[in-house]
């Protein structure tokens, strides 16, 4: 019971915040209109917006998240650089090849957040995961497909699977 209680104030939380930042107005109708709608859908879906039920495991998920989302951003802004190079280029040096690589990842969570950093970092896509976690990615050149090659786990994947308790990440010196 208090796992469903947990979950039910941490989307309400959620959602109550989402509903401020996006709807730009604070006068106190349009701030009970969100109480009561965010109230209503947290109530019937809580269950689905947080599939992490113990608070301790939700909080060291939601900082290991945090401390991902600047080395993913960071790997983009490497992707977008080395894309716009390729595209610049008279040559136009470009391989487009699909690749195929297996993961140790086992939630869907993890499994869907590698697929869409991967989709997130340009010159990649994801184009399917497969139940065993087998991930198949659109390269385009195999300079972008080696990091995704290169050993397994590859480092994204250690990363998201380290979000979720899902792989213990070993101490770099």
């Amino acid at each position: 019971m208090k796992k469903r209680i947990f979950t039910f104030i941490i989307s309400f939380i959620i959602l109550y915040i989402f509903w401020i930042l996006n709807s730009g107005k604070f006068l106190p109708f349009y701030l009970i209109l969100g109480l009561i709608s965010s109230f209503a859908i947290s109530y019937i879906f809580h269950e689905m917006f947080i599939p992490i039920k113990e608070p301790y495991a939700l909080l060291r998920t939601a900082i290991r998240f945090m401390l991902y989302v600047p080395w993913l951003v960071y790997q983009i802004i490497l992707a977008n650089l080395d894309v716009a190079k390729r595209v610049l280029h008279p040559s136009m040096p470009i391989d487009p090849i699909v690749i195929s690589f297996p993961s140790k990842l086992k939630s869907d969570l993890s499994m869907t957040t590698l697929g869409n950093s991967i989709t997130l970092t340009p010159g990649t896509i994801t184009v399917d995961i497969d139940e065993d976690g087998t991930f198949y990615v659109h390269c385009l050149a195999k300079e972008h497909a080696e990091p995704l090659l290169e050993k397994t786990p590859c480092e994204m994947a250690e990363r998201v699977g380290y979000i979720f308790g899902e792989i213990e990440r070993e101490r770099r010196e």
